[in-house]
């Protein structure tokens, strides 16, 4: 997986491929990106908390530290990667990027904004069958989770990790369903056209539910 950033929310897709058995090969900052064939785990994780706290912003004190390859100025998506996981701001895979990088089979748009219109032109010229997982749902796991505190408070209860991280597996895998019945049922066949109608709908229900329209 090729992943940029390398704060909160890259720490915590690193964390995550990782218990998935998954292997992240890219990190990136406003320096350039680092490439790590042996796979970014273990110490290394642990190592981006301490380069988030030095406030120094540089991703090549990675590279210095492991002897991992970096490369100046670059972003990461000219590395060929099964599964490319922007992470660092928004719109960071436009039509030149994604050419370059060639095609992978999962486009998570872990941050909002990416262009979901490149990304289908780009597929279909290269004939691919890539998935573009859309921006609304790979992103609700945040807001999901300060829900669940919420209830937490309410009812005076207190969660251990793996509560929550099963009740947040159950949330996300909902919300793929929801999408994919959308898209189904409309006949887009595209999950971020089916996010797009389903958080729609659902925003108008509630607005009618409650006698606002």
């Amino acid at each position: 997986m090729a992943i940029s950033g390398f704060g909160n929310v890259a720490w915590g897709a690193v964390e995550k491929v990782n218990q998935l058995g998954g292997k992240v090969v890219t990190l990136s900052g406003p320096d350039g990106y680092v490439y790590d064939a042996s796979g970014i785990s273990g110490e290394k994780i642990q190592y981006m908390l301490e380069m988030r706290a030095s406030a120094r912003d540089r991703v090549q004190d990675f590279a210095d530290k492991f002897k991992v390859q970096f490369h100046a100025g670059k972003r990461p998506w000219e590395v060929k990667a099964d599964v490319a996981l922007p992470c660092a701001t928004q719109n960071e895979l436009d039509e030149k990027r994604r050419a370059a990088a060639g095609e992978e089979r999962l486009h998570v748009r872990v941050r909002r904004g990416e262009h979901a219109d490149h990304h289908r032109r780009h597929q279909r010229a290269a004939g691919g069958e890539g998935a573009l997982l859309p921006g609304k749902a790979s992103n609700a796991g945040g807001v999901a989770t300060s829900g669940l505190e919420m209830s937490q408070n309410s009812m005076r209860l207190m969660w251990d990790k793996d509560e929550v991280d099963r009740r947040l597996h159950d949330i996300m895998r909902n919300i793929h369903r929801m999408c994919l019945a959308t898209a189904t049922s409309t006949a887009c066949r595209e999950l971020h056209v089916g996010a797009n109608i389903a958080g729609f709908l659902k925003v108008a229900d509630a607005m009618m539910d409650q006698g606002l329209v």
